[in-house]
């Protein structure tokens, strides 16, 4: 969704798609109209869970290109899988022509309109950037270049405080396989002109440092509140290409150097002159806090012994508790750190503080990131301990240092021909419940959401990816491939909504179905998918009827129990019935005693 096509419009003809029903959805409003689509807030009317569809616009429906670019914006954005981008659910048509997406439904602000307040603090800017550093190196680790930064494209939601950012607009990405050039087969210019690297302006081949040079001008403009070049497309062009932006410190004389000397590393007119990758970018950005705060050093670590053993337990502070806590550790890395605990557990994607012992009375922090949960049912199935894992997030010269300290300097070194015990762990786990469903395989509830689907699948592929580097026995290392492979097709499975939709009416389960229609599929692929189905199950609609039965004399009569269990029954012989599942939460609502 491109903030661009959020910002309220004006007098317009009635909308034909305003009430209409789109999937499941019943498009409620407009949020606004970009260069490629128009995109709608849509309410589920039954679940009640909203979504925002991009309808790609009807003039540029006749033209492959354009719909084929249309669509590379949810293929550039299921390969990334990344928090910080707006998530996709799925992609469709209405006849004959109306192609659109359904995806994520934010509600935040636009970068550009928190921008139109001057410059920015510095904590939210740095905040900002540092979250968009590691989406883009994500997205680059992929193979795709965003091309067109801007703060349009930008969302900051607030999250327990703190902004959380989402990055939109992929509609014009460049995957990795793709013809390289900054311009369409016509000449027209693929970017936005105040954002614009040199290279694309004048049409040479672009890369990862592209990005590089569109976010130096959108840190420029949030910690300056003005950009650095101005004038018309053509002027822009030119500037980009040929002037020397003014020192950011020149125009905002409370901005440490650091931060100076970044932005304008970012925005060197020659590629290998820039930041190589959006990695060393935010390491320039991080340098100002030092600057801000300094702070002593602290002592360099201990040489660890040989083969040095995890700490037994680490202080941890999670978000929205007034005090850390300690809890038993394994398979801790220089990535992260698995902790056991039992509930309440920490919400995934919640942030933490880890308290690292600086060797004297004292302390220092390394944040970290809440990136996977596990509840007590699943370590059941799974045969662990409950708990949670946290990714290390270091962004400072003292925090590394700390984290250096916390596991030892170093990896432990197996013997030869053996794995190191936290990968072998992880490696046995997912082998032992890779021949299951994709929900046990990837450690989640039957209706788990699809962007939990999605940050899960990421999550593991993250771990086994850091294993490359790791010492492995044969059998181990030969089991990283294939167990990659197979989180990428649970993945594509129960992570897009169309294909979802088929494997859990086969295993009955209707509250995946339930999380399919919500996404917004449209009725005549339901209807298509319920005749197949029950086509293979003769006598199911025998069944469904006498638990219909039941279950409406139940409900009449206060017995919602039973009412609801009949239910159920006939959601698994026929989960694909859409009246069943009006019905059904329905009643789930009348029982919690929410309105219908």
């Amino acid at each position: 969704m491109d903030a661009s096509e959020v910002r309220p419009e004006g007098i317009r003809p009635p909308d034909p798609l305003v009430g209409s029903t789109v999937g499941s959805f019943r498009v409620v409003r407009a949020l606004g109209r970009g260069g490629m689509g128009t995109v709608y807030l849509a309410e589920h009317p039954v679940i009640g869970s909203r979504v925002a569809i991009k309808f790609l616009h009807e003039s540029m429906a006749a033209n492959p290109e354009l719909v084929a670019r249309f669509y590379d914006e949810a293929r550039a954005v299921n390969r990334i899988g990344h928090e910080n981008i707006v998530g996709i659910f799925d992609l469709s048509m209405l006849p004959p022509n109306r192609y659109y997406i359904v995806m994520e439904y934010l509600d935040g602000d636009a970068l550009s309109t928190l921008l139109r307040r001057g410059p920015m603090a510095l904590p939210e800017a740095a905040a900002i950037l540092l979250q968009l550093c590691d989406a883009l190196q994500c997205a680059h680790d992929r193979g795709v270049v965003h091309r067109d930064l801007k703060p349009d494209n930008v969302f900051v939601l607030h999250r327990r405080g703190a902004p959380f950012v989402k990055l939109l607009d992929f509609g014009i990405a460049k995957l990795r396989d793709a013809p390289t050039g900054a311009q369409t087969a016509a000449g027209m210019i693929v970017g936005t002109p105040e954002y614009m690297a040199p290279e694309q302006c004048d049409n040479r081949p672009i890369d990862a440092r592209t990005d590089v040079y569109a976010l130096g001008v959108m840190a420029y403009q949030m910690f300056t509140g003005v950009l650095p070049f101005t004038g018309s497309i053509t002027q822009l062009l030119m500037a980009h290409v040929r002037e020397t932006p003014r020192p950011p410190r020149s125009v905002n004389g409370a901005l440490p150097p650091a931060l100076d000397d970044a932005i304008l590393r970012a925005l060197h007119k020659r590629p290998d002159d820039r930041f190589q990758d959006m990695g060393a970018f935010a390491s320039a950005l991080s340098a100002w806090r030092d600057q801000e705060a300094p702070r002593a050093e602290p002592p360099p670590p201990v040489p660890p012994a040989p083969v040095a053993a995890p700490s037994p337990s680490i202080r941890v502070q999670l978000a929205g508790e007034p005090q850390p806590r300690s809890f038993p550790a394994s398979e801790l890395t220089r990535g992260g750190v698995y902790l056991e605990s039992g509930p309440p557990l920490p919400a995934p994607l919640s942030r933490a503080v880890v308290s690292v012992p600086d060797g004297g009375s004292g302390s220092s922090p390394v944040p970290a990131e809440v990136v996977r949960v596990v509840r007590p049912e699943e370590a059941t199935a799974w045969g662990m301990a409950a708990g949670f894992a946290l990714q290390f997030l270091p962004t400072t010269p003292a925090e590394r240092a700390a984290l250096e300290r916390l596991t030892g300097g170093t990896s432990t070194t197996p013997r030869a021909g053996t794995s190191d015990e936290a990968a072998a762990a992880l490696l046995d786990a997912l082998e032992t419940h890779s021949a299951g469903t994709h929900y046990a395989f990837l450690g989640l509830p039957p209706d788990a959401e699809l962007k939990e689907v999605q940050s899960r699948a990421r999550a593991l592929r993250v771990q086994l990816e850091g294993l490359r580097g790791r010492t492995l026995s044969p059998r181990h290392a030969a089991l990283v491939a294939p167990l990659l492979a197979r989180v990428a097709f649970a993945a594509d499975v129960i992570g897009v909504a169309s294909e979802r939709l088929a494997y859990d009416a086969r295993s009955g389960n209707h509250l995946g179905v339930a999380r399919c229609i919500a996404s917004g599929l449209p009725e005549a692929l339901l209807a298509q998918r319920r005749l197949e189905f029950l086509r293979e199950r003769p006598g199911s609609e025998a069944r469904v009827r006498q638990c219909l039965t039941r279950a409406k004399v139940a409900r009449a009569v206060g017995n919602l129990g039973f009412a609801r269990a009949q239910y159920e029954e006939a959601l698994g012989a026929d989960p694909l019935d859409l009246d069943i599942h009006r019905e059904y939460w329905a009643l789930r609502r009348e029982m919690e005693g929410r309105p219908p």
